[in-house]
């Protein structure tokens, strides 16, 4: 869902680009098709090319039939405390515990940062769907691992970290400058990727070369169908919680997002696609010979946007207060989802 979000956002940022929804209506579509594909480009970029190139500094393979979260707990632990005494980033690779082709052994890493200690949970059995299999719980000590560290931490989400199914995530503990570790998920992500100056870069590479074969309007033509869906991708990205390495190369981390929703919410998902159809649609009609309504944008948007959002916004509402009643009853989300949507990872051992 989250893909077919983003190649929305960048079909539908391309439709205010001139000229775009003028050859989309006279059959050339594949305008759109470029816009859409560069709209999913940075996704592409980090989980089909640089997470094969991230460094394991230490990998955890737990035996998926007598997993053992004392010493997974440890192994974090040491890597923590390596970060700190050497003082550079080290970075840990989770893998999955696969009993059979749909069936997975969920585990939690959490940070208790008053503490200073690692803990690991093992978990249910669940399906390829993330659905528990009831009677599955490993109980008392085979079921959590603790280990204190050297230093204190800093995570900045209260959420444990889930591995249950396909991939594991990657783990980096950054030390910082007031002698604490930070936590950071997955360090390969969103980095130069997910940056307005490489989706300017790109831009400008396109400019010069089709400006050359096909005249400077064509270059400048083309260059918008590839740097604007870029640059909403990025932006979209923002409104989540991870964020991302905004002005890479001249920024060296990810700026946090303003946490409007997880990446991972279906109903964020569903919205980008919904918004991104209204706009393609009202674009479209804009600039059609035969308009099929009339309708200025703020009529339109108040009509197809406003009341599906009202109506929402009220069942939020009233999930909020039923979740209040259930809250204790409920584990915390974790925050970040991305690592199942980016495929599967390969093999490793604890080192």
């Amino acid at each position: 869902m989250k893909g077919i979000a983003h190649f929305s956002i960048g079909v539908a940022a391309a439709t205010f680009i001139p000229g775009v929804m003028q050859n989309a209506l006279t059959g050339h579509s594949f305008d759109l098709l470029v816009a859409g594909a560069f709209g999913l480009l940075p996704d592409t970029l980090d989980f089909k090319v640089a997470r094969f190139f991230d460094r394991e500094d230490y990998v955890i393979d737990p035996n998926p039939d007598d997993p053992n979260p004392q010493k997974m707990a440890e192994t974090v632990a040491r890597a923590i405390n390596d970060a700190y005494e050497s003082n550079k980033e080290i970075r840990v690779r989770f893998h999955t515990m696969q009993l059979a082709p749909d069936r997975w052994r969920k585990y939690e890493i959490s940070f208790d940062t008053k503490n200073s200690e690692v803990m690991i949970k093992i978990g249910p059995i669940v399906s390829t769907s993330q659905q528990p299999f009831g009677g599955t719980e490993i109980h008392g000590e085979k079921a959590i691992g603790r280990a204190k560290v050297k230093c204190g931490i800093i995570h900045m989400h209260d959420a444990p970290s889930r591995v249950d199914i396909l991939s594991g995530p990657t783990i980096g503990f950054k030390p910082r400058k007031n002698g604490k570790v930070e936590v950071i998920f997955i360090p390969w992500h969103r980095q130069w990727s997910h940056s307005f100056t490489l989706g300017l870069y790109m831009g400008l590479a396109v400019f010069l070369i089709m400006g050359l074969i096909n005249g400077w309007s064509s270059g400048l033509y083309w260059a918008s169908l590839v740097a604007i869906p870029f640059w909403a991708h990025v932006a979209a990205d923002c409104l989540g919680f991870m964020g991302g390495n905004l002005l890479w190369p001249f920024t060296k981390e990810r700026t946090p997002g303003l946490k409007f929703f997880h990446a991972s919410e279906a109903l964020a998902n569903f919205s980008g696609v919904w918004i991104s159809g209204l706009v393609i649609v009202y674009n479209a009609n804009r600039i059609a010979p035969e308009p099929q309504f009339t309708m200025g944008p703020i009529k339109f948007f108040a009509i197809w946007l406003g009341i599906p959002a009202l109506v929402v916004a009220l069942y939020l509402l009233i999930d909020k207060k039923r979740k209040n009643i259930t809250a204790e009853q409920e584990q915390t989300r974790e925050l970040l989802d991305e690592v199942a949507d980016g495929g599967a990872l390969g093999g490793g051992r604890i080192k």
